[in-house]
């Protein structure tokens, strides 16, 4: 059983209005935002299930727009019904709307005395310091939260393995489900990115098949995961970004091209097509 982290643990006694939670593992973080949740409400370090602990949904796939916010903060969405807090958890699995973060910092520069919001972003983070990798937030939001840096258990490789992946993409639906021929696929392909960075077309040809690739895992995933293929495509990039950083030597053009494909990574998770953005990346022309 996990336990609860020791700085939310000192946290609970006198919660802040709002957070900023990172560390390398989406479900260690929704799993500890939880618990923070009913330690400070309910005084239980155990998960509880209670309408004044809100994980935001989204019917969209790839983000959480201005509706969503809108949802919250409106018709006494903020008021709790038995405890002393209402506490909004935003998920690190979906991307914030330019829109959506600007009705959240509103909230939050002017915070309710009976409300919390924990912010979550997960990601492996750069080798020489600590940086956001999902979401997208607003600096003017970063800065009206206390952020805590949450250290999971979970360590990766970024040896192109499958086993590695896997614990990268750090959802057990992937173990449950036959993706076995899909995962070497995608390792292979990881693999050649990795080893044909020069070759342009190299590069556009294993894009095209990343692509595909996605595509026939989401199809084996259950609807009620609620995995998008821009978020799975993301999360590839991703991985192959920090593998970049671990196994190459680290120069000018290196240090670009990982530029370019963080600047893939934002235009995927806010909904841009994969195709018309990688075939950019692979001829350079991210901006």
């Amino acid at each position: 059983m996990t336990i609860l982290n020791n700085q939310l643990l000192q946290e609970a006694k006198k919660p802040f209005h709002a957070y900023l939670l990172y560390s390398n593992s989406a479900n260690y973080l929704i799993d500890q935002a939880q618990k923070f949740s009913s330690l400070i409400l309910f005084q239980n370090l155990e998960k509880i299930q209670h309408p004044d602990i809100r994980l935001i949904e989204s019917e969209n796939l790839n983000t959480i727009g201005i509706e969503d916010i809108r949802d919250i903060i409106s018709n006494d969405s903020l008021v709790p019904i038995e405890g002393k807090y209402k506490i909004i958890i935003i998920p690190p699995f979906k991307s914030l709307t330019e829109e959506a973060s600007n009705a959240l910092l509103k909230t939050i520069e002017e915070p309710s005395s009976s409300s919390i919001f924990i912010i979550l972003s997960s990601g492996n983070f750069w080798s020489h310091g600590k940086a956001e990798t999902e979401n997208f937030i607003l600096t003017t939001i970063k800065s009206r939260c206390r952020t805590l840096f949450l250290n999971s258990d979970i360590e990766i490789k970024y040896d192109f393995s499958e086993d590695d992946l896997l614990t990268f993409y750090d959802n057990e639906i992937f173990t449950k489900k036959n993706l076995n021929e899909e995962l070497k696929e995608l390792k292979n392909l990881l693999q050649q990115l990795n080893d044909e960075l020069d070759d342009h077309y190299v590069q556009l040809a294993c894009f095209v098949r990343l692509i595909e690739i996605c595509k026939d895992i989401i199809k084996k995933l259950p609807e009620e995961e609620n995995i998008s293929l821009n978020f799975l495509i993301v999360q590839t990039l991703k991985y192959f970004s920090f593998a970049l950083m671990e196994n190459k030597k680290f120069d000018k053009k290196l240090f670009r091209y990982i530029e370019n494909i963080e600047d893939s990574i934002k235009q995927i998770s806010l909904g841009a097509r994969p195709l018309i953005v990688l075939s950019s990346l692979s001829v350079g022309e991210i901006n």
